[in-house]
Order: structure tokens, then sequence, then C-alpha cells
């Protein structure tokens, strides 16, 4: 078993945005680079921020777009900033997310769905012709984790799940 499993394999998550996580965890989805070296020849630039070349490392952490994704999720889970690539989050989030507890939950929860948001805003600017603000991609990720945190029962009322629950809107805080 690989070091990462329990940040990609998870009990109650949206198992679409585990399956693209475990994709983007290993660098197996198609970024630019890759179609690039596959001799598919096109633009090389991230669709999001249109200032740097796209690969794994700059679409899910470095694009000035998604960072400012990042930041909103890392405030909603209490997740320091100081992390400074996407190497080092994957091993942070290994050594820091063990265990089952409602926090941890959160985060991993958080994790997947805003990598899986956020390769959706690339095709959907790629194929489609469609595209939002980091604050509307945001507001959608919200939506999810408040709606899958609020199905949560039985939370133990910690201080420390109260701010992760009042920082996410959840309705059910003393359920």
């Amino acid at each position: 078993m690989v070091e990462w499993h329990d940040i990609v394999w998870f009990k109650k998550a949206v198992p679409r945005h585990l399956f693209l996580l475990w994709m983007a965890v290993q660098q197996k989805l198609t970024t630019q680079d890759k179609l690039h070296r596959f001799g598919i020849h096109g633009p090389n630039g991230c669709s999001l921020c249109l200032r740097h070349n796209e690969d794994h490392k700059h679409l899910f952490f470095e694009c000035s777009y998604t960072k400012a994704i990042w930041w909103d999720v890392c405030d909603r889970c209490d997740i320091p900033r100081m992390i400074k690539g996407w190497d080092e989050w994957i091993r942070w989030a290994t050594v820091s997310w063990h265990g089952k507890s409602f926090v941890n939950f959160s985060r991993k929860l958080s994790f997947a769905a805003t990598v899986y948001h956020v390769w959706q805003e690339r095709y959907a600017r790629i194929f489609v012709g469609m595209s939002r603000t980091s604050n509307l991609v945001f507001n959608q990720i919200e939506c999810i984790i408040r709606d899958k945190l609020d199905l949560m029962r039985n939370v133990v009322p910690t201080n420390e799940n109260k701010r992760i629950q009042r920082a996410w809107r959840v309705n059910n805080i003393n359920s």
C-alpha cells in the first residue's frame, strides 16, 4: 500500500472526487506537459492563470487561480498556509491526517473536492469554452463540503470540531 492511501481512499467521500484525486496524486492526469510529451502539440499554457506552463504541480498548487481556492479551503479547514508545493502538500497531509476524526475527514474531503473542481474548471475552459472565477469554484466546493459535513451525525462537540463546522457553515453543529 502506498503511503498516501489514507488521504485518497476514505469512507463517506464523493467517489468521483476520490478517483480524480488518486489520478492527480500519481500525476497521471493528461495535463498539457504530458500531451506534449506524447507528441500532441497545442497550447502548453495553463488554462486557469494563462501565465505558466501546465503540469500537475503548477495546476494543482502553484497556479495563482488555484492558489486562491486553496487559501480559502485552508482557512476553512484550519490548515496552515506554510506548505510550498504539491509534493510537500501530499507528504504533509499523509503524515498529518491520520485517523478518522471529524477534522481529518473534513480536510480529506476538502482536498479531494478542490482537486476535482480545479480539474473540472480546466476541462470547462479547454473543451466547453466556459470559465468561472475562483470564487465561484470555491462556492461550489463549499456547498459540497457543507452538505457532506451536515450529514455527519454524532460529531463530538470539541472546540476544534465546532470551529470547522462553523467555518463551513454546517447546520447541525450540536447533532
